[in-house]
């Protein structure tokens, strides 16, 4: 069920811009990140590369992710995300997308497991009111409280 919410507008916060070291795991150092430096409403993107990947692709009808491992060095040509509450705590929200050594492109939504090579990071804070997650009975997920109905 949605409900009609008005909006508003969020304003920028602080600006963060950092490398990851070699071996970290992607989303375990981002989320760590968020947590240490009270991150708690952001957008995200990257680039880089990975020695190996873990996405996933929402099952829609199982309502579950099938997990894809990749164990070969790829480019991040994408990784685009927000940081959100979830559980009280900042919760990274990304969607990555990676080429191969032939260009064949792979992508979906970042799991924890993989393992970087070279990292660049950007996160822009956002100020107002808070996003936050709650299990959405219909779709499993965790999902933004409050959905806009433009109905």
């Amino acid at each position: 069920m949605t409900t009609q919410v008005q909006e508003k507008p969020y304003l920028t916060g602080r600006a963060f811009m950092f490398s990851l070291s070699k071996g970290e795991d992607l989303l375990q150092a981002v989320q760590y990140f968020c947590h240490h430096h009270q991150v708690r409403c952001g957008l995200i993107t990257a680039i880089g590369a990975v020695e190996r990947a873990t996405f996933g692709v929402y099952d829609q009808k199982a309502k579950k992710y099938i997990k894809i491992n990749l164990e070969k060095e790829l480019e991040i040509l994408s990784l685009s995300g927000n940081v959100s509450l979830f559980d009280d705590k900042p919760m990274v929200h990304a969607h990555i997308m990676f080429s191969d050594m032939e260009g064949k492109a792979y992508g979906g939504h970042l799991m924890g497991g993989t393992r970087v090579f070279s990292l660049e990071v950007f996160i822009q804070e956002l100020t107002g009111d808070l996003k936050v997650r709650k299990l959405e009975k219909a779709t499993q997920l965790p999902l933004w409280t409050n959905p806009l109905c433009l109905k």
